[in-house]
């Protein structure tokens, strides 16, 4: 990693949203779908909110509801202004995907489901907003959530080790917060911790194995293919980040022949060295066997005639 034509905060940037992107949102993500699935079969039960009506309608569950982005909505005729025209709206809530979609902003709604197009950003929102999370999970989330910006933003300069520690510390205080099984919070935890021990050997312009950049260049490719699926409302955001894992993925692509052929060298020192070794034992060998014959011979008496 110390030959790759980056900088250490641009590797440090890596080592975060590898983290983030691969590691905590793919474990957290079905744990949030779990809990927003329950405060919506609450609501249909206390509110009827699958049933509900323009004047029956829940406009507010600790944050304003965006109806907006169900049901097709936002595609209605607008009133003058281009204000919405809420008495059209349909606002009954069927699923608890749709539930989820009411705190999102309306570049985050394109999603059936919780899966990868349920990226970093809206999990976190989820975390942040939905009132069957505690405040002490919102919080953690909102702290992630800003590392996540500055990570999708691209603000290199901000990617210091200080920066790095602090976010992953931001990470495991969000999976603590979560109050998960003992076994769960130290699965995702100890691959967090794992993570970051790799992501130090990639900053530190040490040696590093080829399994390991490997395994780099994998999630590289992972993350392009999540990060195309980002919704055209954050063009910005989505290109800077395109941008930046092509420069990786150009840089794994020039360093991996050089490493396969530091690897050849070494494989053939490594032959030479046990070739040389074995002469050696061959030559100490035979000098033994020539100084015990002149023993021998030393000590075999002569007769004079």
């Amino acid at each position: 990693m110390c030959h790759l034509a980056v900088t250490d905060n641009e590797k440090r940037w890596l080592v975060f949203g590898i983290a983030l992107n691969k590691i905590l949102i793919p474990h957290v993500r079905p744990l949030v779908e779990q809990e927003v699935n329950k405060e919506y079969n609450t609501l249909k039960t206390s509110h009827s909110i699958d049933s509900q009506s323009a004047t029956s309608r829940l406009e507010k569950w600790h944050k304003w509801l965006k109806y907006e982005n169900i049901n097709g909505n936002d595609v209605l005729p607008r009133l003058p202004g281009g204000k919405y025209d809420y008495c059209n709206f349909k606002f009954q809530v069927l699923t608890h995907t749709d539930f989820s979609k009411l705190y999102l902003e309306s570049c985050m709604v394109h999603f059936n489901a919780f899966d990868d197009c349920l990226d970093a950003s809206a999990v976190l929102l989820l975390l942040g907003r939905v009132p069957v999370f505690p405040g002490t999970v919102q919080a953690a989330a909102n702290s992630v959530r800003n590392e996540r910006n500055d990570w999708a933003h691209c603000v290199f300069s901000k990617w210091n080790e200080a920066k790095l520690q602090d976010s992953f510390a931001e990470m495991e205080d969000l999976v603590k917060a979560m109050a998960l099984p003992s076994s769960v919070e130290e699965k995702i935890v100890g691959e967090l911790e794992d993570w970051k021990n790799k992501g130090t050997q990639l900053c530190i312009n040490s040696p590093v194995d080829q399994t390991l950049l490997q395994l780099v260049h994998q999630n590289v490719h992972s993350l392009e293919n999540e990060v195309k699926n980002w919704s055209e409302g954050v063009k910005e955001e989505k290109e800077k980040v395109q941008q930046q894992l092509q420069i990786f993925d150009l840089a794994f692509k020039e360093i991996n022949p050089r490493l396969r052929r530091l690897e050849t060298g070494q494989l053939r020192l490594k032959r030479d060295h046990e070739r040389l070794k074995t002469k050696q034992r061959r030559l100490e060998s035979h000098s033994r066997d020539v100084e015990q014959r002149v023993i021998q011979c030393e000590g075999t008496p002569t007769f004079k005639k």
